[in-house]
């Protein structure tokens, strides 16, 4: 029986999760597209494969560009991920903005409209 509180994927998650941020605030500067936070990771059961969702501060290009650029980026990521995680193969990374900011102040607006 599994004794613990998350599954194997979740914990991974935050662990890539951490050290993706880690990664941003020591190791690289992506201010360039305005401020970036990584909100979540989402892997696969096996561990191969990791989506990563950001969301954006005040963008200086447009979010396909960043989205694009971000995904050149991938090498980098996973570089020093292979030398933190204790796994057997490296996830393959994808990035995809997260949008549910701008939707919560759109719903916040309509909600204010109304009254």
């Amino acid at each position: 029986m599994n004794n613990k509180p998350f599954s194997r994927s979740e914990r991974v998650s935050q662990q890539v999760l951490k050290t993706i941020n880690h990664i941003l605030t020591r190791e690289m500067d992506l201010r360039k597209y305005g401020f970036i936070t990584f909100s979540s990771v989402k892997m696969t059961a096996d561990l191969k494969h990791a989506n990563l969702y950001y969301s954006i501060i005040n963008p200086t290009k447009k979010i396909e560009i960043i989205n694009k650029e971000l995904n050149l980026l991938v090498p980098v990521f996973r570089k020093y991920l292979s030398v933190t995680l204790n796994l057997r193969s490296t996830p393959t990374l994808k990035f995809f903005y997260d949008d549910s900011f701008e939707q919560f102040e759109k719903i916040d607006k309509l909600i204010k409209e109304i009254d």
